[in-house]
């Protein structure tokens, strides 16, 4: 159990003694509310696909990255996380460069020209950028794993434990 942050931590008189036992009974109400809010979130059905493919934009937005909008994506939408459901509803969450460096880098792809520096920045970002994601997924308490066609992107299996406000949360300790 956490310790009870007292107004008065020396108290000195007696109103100061009552405002320290008010604070240990409400800190008391507190933690008995949030057992029963904990013991009636596991009696709720999971999340469904697109409750946790809103869920994960939000949280992506929430670090600070651009998430794309749903598909289908424009040239101009193009850049920053893209969260979609695959074809069988899994979470799939994605990086795509913009689409300038996208374009450069396929056109030399296409050229035989795999060593140009556009597809070396192209394969720099999105390393880079597929690493982040997975930490900041797995930082928000989410279970990831990799797609098993290709290298890139994270499939999200499960949603935090225990919900955004509980202690278990990594969102709650942030």
């Amino acid at each position: 159990m956490a310790s009870i942050n007292y107004p008065y931590p020396d108290p000195k008189s007696n109103a100061e003694r009552e405002a320290n036992r008010e604070a240990a009974n409400d800190y008391q109400r507190q933690e008995e509310e949030a057992a029963i809010l904990l013991d009636l979130a596991d009696e709720l059905p999971p999340l469904t696909p697109d409750l946790l493919l809103e869920q994960v934009r939000l949280d992506l937005a929430t670090a600070g990255l651009h998430v794309a909008p749903p598909e289908p994506l424009t040239d101009g939408d193009q850049g920053g996380a893209v969260v979609y459901l695959d074809d069988v509803r899994q979470v799939v969450v994605d990086w795509l460069p913009n689409a300038r460096l996208d374009r450069a880098a396929l056109d030399m792809v296409d050229a035989d020209r795999t060593e140009h520096e556009d597809v070396g920045r192209y394969e720099t970002v999105r390393s880079a950028m597929d690493t982040a994601l997975g930490a900041i997924l797995t930082g928000f308490g989410y279970t990831v794993r990799r797609p098993d066609l290709f290298g890139f992107g994270h499939i999200v299996e499960h949603p935090p434990a225990g919900g955004p406000d509980t202690p278990e949360s990594p969102r709650a300790r942030a």
